[in-house]
């Protein structure tokens, strides 16, 4: 079952928000359906590091896997227990890096809609990442367009012109 996540706005860059934009033209997906497919596409090739710090995060609380995963799903990181041991090594945030434009704008959304096990990964990697829910779903929007645009999503809407095909 999909659950949803609450996010009333994200921040973008007025040149990204353009190319959302210009996609959504093209392609016919909504703005929530592209941003929710940006925040599973980073949870997708970032599982690993969200996983590990989950584990290492339930460890430290001294509760099971399935217990963590139920409760961050069900009632957010906030509703679990206090830690036990404090968690050393924590690797830093493949987002690190990204920072987001001064210019950027708040754009609403309302919620996206998530598999349980994403779910819990964005919630803890928004809890180690030290930002909240917007910040954090706002870079990973950046850094989607960053690494993406160009390959991706550029050569499709130069597509919707038929003597830009080769």
């Amino acid at each position: 079952m999909s659950e949803r996540f609450v996010l009333t706005y994200y921040y973008v860059a007025p040149q990204d928000l353009k190319r959302i934009e210009v996609f959504k033209a093209c392609a016919g997906d909504s703005e929530k359906t592209l941003i929710t497919q940006y925040v599973r596409g980073w949870i997708s090739r970032n599982r690993d590091y969200y996983l590990n710090l989950a584990r290492m995060d339930a460890e430290a609380r001294g509760v099971s896997f399935k217990l963590w995963g139920e409760t961050v799903v069900a009632s957010g990181i906030e509703e679990l227990p206090s830690y036990c041991k404090e968690i050393k090594n924590i690797p830093p945030s493949p987002l690190n890096s990204v920072a987001l434009s001064p210019d950027s704008i708040r754009k609403g959304v309302n919620y996206i809609v998530l598999g349980k096990q994403n779910l819990a990964l964005l919630r803890v990697g928004i809890h180690y990442d030290r930002d909240n829910a917007l910040g954090f779903v706002s870079r990973i929007v950046k850094e989607h367009l960053d690494r993406n645009w160009e390959k991706l999503y550029e050569p499709q809407v130069q597509a919707e012109n038929f003597e830009n095909w080769k």
